[in-house]
């Protein structure tokens, strides 16, 4: 069985060099992440994570082994609710795509000392801010209305409430300046920039999430190092599995409908599992779902909305004009060629 503090150090130097990995080598320049480099890093994570696993069934034995990769699967069921919600938090602070990736890998650093921290604290303190979980809910609930039926709007960073909050504190620019935390306002000021916001709302709201996901690893197990083995693999294949969504999004015409439909129904599954925790257990129990069977068919529910979405964009595609159909159709994907296709920019440019 693996345990001991050698196990522990041992594992967390593996991550810190990975971390390092992720931040010099794969992120370290400011580029906009592609459907095909994303698709091979998050094969690249989920090998990193089987390897993990399978030293796990070798030296900890399949007690261990058949916890983590459990666990493991169901911290990646719910990831996909936090992908989402990147989506929408990058939206809304119109995050150029090129800094999306540094972002997303400051918060998960950030992801990965939340789970610390409530790993260590335990599940009694966690489960005292489950309330914030209903707040969470509701406001995505309203994203999804806006999201559906509002329509695209343009956002001023000055204008955002964080920004608005954050000012109380220090000035904030209006300007990103590349992925710096902090720049110079025009008479000299030191100011944040909204990059510097942006990760501070990733990181808050992955505290939120984590409400949920620790309390459901140690539903698995009691195991402190399988639950943190299995929260740090997860995590680290959030990155690249959010560019894949966000791809798609761009490529697929009625994504952003079933992009909706899911931001509403996690967010009410948020509220229903809060509000509604202890009847939720009974009916598990009477319908022989197991601790875990609600996660999956929450994970059924997603990839089936996910699915019909770009099933329905492949049918109904967006006219050769444009149309007025709706966002992600024909204009998006010329963008999306141009953007990816050298080829193409030169065309569009008439060069």
């Amino acid at each position: 069985m693996l345990d001991g503090i050698g196990v522990w150090i041992g594992f967390n130097l593996v991550l810190v060099g990975l971390l390092v990995l992720d931040l010099f080598v794969l992120s370290r320049k400011e580029h906009i992440v592609r459907l095909k480099e994303a698709g091979w890093l998050t094969l690249f994570w989920t090998l990193v994570a089987v390897a993990v696993g399978a030293w796990i069934f070798i030296a900890g034995g399949s007690t261990q082994g058949v916890e983590y990769t459990t666990a493991y699967v169901a911290e990646r069921a719910l990831s996909i609710d936090n992908l989402f919600v990147f989506l929408v938090i990058f939206g809304y602070f119109k995050l150029p795509r090129e800094y999306q990736a540094r972002a997303l890998l400051f918060g998960i650093v950030g992801a990965l000392i939340a789970r610390a921290v409530f790993i260590a604290v335990g599940v009694a303190v966690i489960s005292a801010f489950a309330w914030f979980l209903v707040i969470l809910g509701a406001f995505l609930i309203y994203t999804a209305y806006k999201l559906a039926f509002a329509g695209d709007q343009e956002v001023d960073p000055g204008r955002n409430i964080a920004v608005r909050l954050f000012r109380r504190v220090m000035p904030v620019s209006d300007e990103f300046n590349h992925t710096h935390f902090f720049t110079r306002l025009p008479g000299g000021a030191r100011a944040a920039t909204p990059f510097l916001l942006v990760v501070v709302v990733l990181g808050t709201t992955d505290v939120v999430f984590a409400v949920d996901s620790i309390p459901t690893v140690f539903g698995i197990t009691d195991d402190p190092f399988i639950v943190w083995a299995s929260n740090a693999m997860a995590v680290l294949g959030m990155r690249p599995l959010f560019f894949l969504l966000e791809g798609m999004v761009r490529l697929f015409r009625f994504l952003q409908y079933g992009l909706a439909l899911i931001l509403a129904f996690v967010g009410a599954k948020m509220i229903v599992e809060t509000v509604f925790e202890d009847q939720l257990h009974d009916f598990e129990e009477a319908a022989h779902l197991g601790d875990q069977g609600l996660i999956f068919i929450s994970l059924a529910i997603i990839l089936t909305v996910l699915i019909g979405s770009v099933v329905v964009s492949a049918i109904f595609r967006e006219p050769a004009d444009g149309g007025e159909d709706g966002p992600g159709g024909a204009e998006a994907l010329d963008a999306h060629e141009t953007e990816t296709d050298p080829a193409a920019a030169e065309r569009s440019s008439g060069t």
